[in-house]
């Protein structure tokens, strides 16, 4: 009976060591299985390593034998018969990497013991400083093309006003043209009163010379008002022109504005959006 009962316990014994064998050789193909950079040990029911696979990051050295130490993902799995996670820092190793213990149990139920992966965190730590750049990048890309907008709209605004005070010119020179259209009919009037005059001079003879002189000087008058009004109706003709060229220019200014306005909100909103892709991708790089 005893040596039955022996034989039984060999037997099993000899299927938990199968077990960790078949592990022990199947692992270093489960570390090329992995696309990141990773480590594997597996240990016994005592918490003592049988295979140790180490990763080009991180290396323990020749684990083989020793005991796990308390606290490591290894351990605890062993302990709890639960599986066990822990993120290891930076300034451990010189490379952060996440560890995962899985405990190991026979067709009974019992623990036989635990494999192990610590997985490097390099590459994820690299996207997260890429998206961590990124986004800052886009915070200040965001804010420059709201302060552009801010200008592009500041500058529709004072191209409006302009437009206005321009509108205003084109109103009181259009007051001076009818102002200089009242002085051309005063000199065309005085002029013919001083044609009227010199002939009413003329008429009264010696007596009418004191009065031909005036009438000489109206007429100077008349004329020179009228070619006056001339030269100033030739010079607001020339405001007219600049006028209408400054109003062109006024409306191609405020296209301008108008559509670089619209052009930085568009970016700002394509920024804000890839800010929000590239949280979302800091997100991802947290789970791998």
């Amino acid at each position: 009976m005893e040596e039955e009962k022996a034989l039984q316990n060999s037997s099993e014994n000899e299927k938990k060591s199968g077990m960790l064998e078949a592990l022990i050789m199947v692992a270093p193909v489960l570390q090329k299985l992995f696309p990141l950079d990773c480590m594997i040990g597996i240990t016994d029911k005592n918490n003592r390593y049988l295979a140790y696979l180490p990763s080009k990051d991180v290396n323990l050295g020749n684990v083989v034998g020793t005991k796990v130490p308390q606290g490591d993902p290894l351990y605890e799995a062993v302990s709890t018969g639960t599986i066990q996670r822990l993120t290891v820092p930076k300034e451990t190793f010189g490379v952060p990497f996440r560890a995962t213990g899985v405990p190991l149990f026979d067709e009974n139920g019992d623990i036989i013991g635990a494999i192990g992966l610590g997985m490097s965190l390099k590459e994820q730590e690299i996207l997260t400083e890429a998206v961590q750049s990124f986004a800052a990048t886009s915070e200040e890309v965001v804010a420059a093309s709201e302060e552009l907008a801010a200008s592009a709209q500041e500058l529709s605004n004072q191209v409006e006003t302009l437009a206005q005070l321009q509108k205003d010119m084109v109103e009181q020179v259009e007051k001076t043209d009818t102002m200089l259209n009242f002085i051309n009919k005063v000199a065309a009037n005085s002029n013919l009163l001083g044609l009227n005059a010199s002939i009413e001079a003329a008429r009264a003879g010696e007596h009418g010379r004191g009065f031909e002189v005036v009438a000489a000087e109206i007429r100077k008058m008349a004329d020179s008002s009228a070619n006056s009004v001339q030269e100033i109706r030739d010079i607001i003709a020339k405001i007219k022109e600049k006028v209408a060229q400054i109003d062109d220019a006024t409306l191609k200014v405020s296209d301008i504005a108008q559509h670089q306005a619209a052009a930085a909100e568009e970016i700002s909103a394509s920024m804000q959006q890839l800010a929000s892709s590239a949280e979302n991708i800091e997100k991802v790089s947290q789970l791998l």
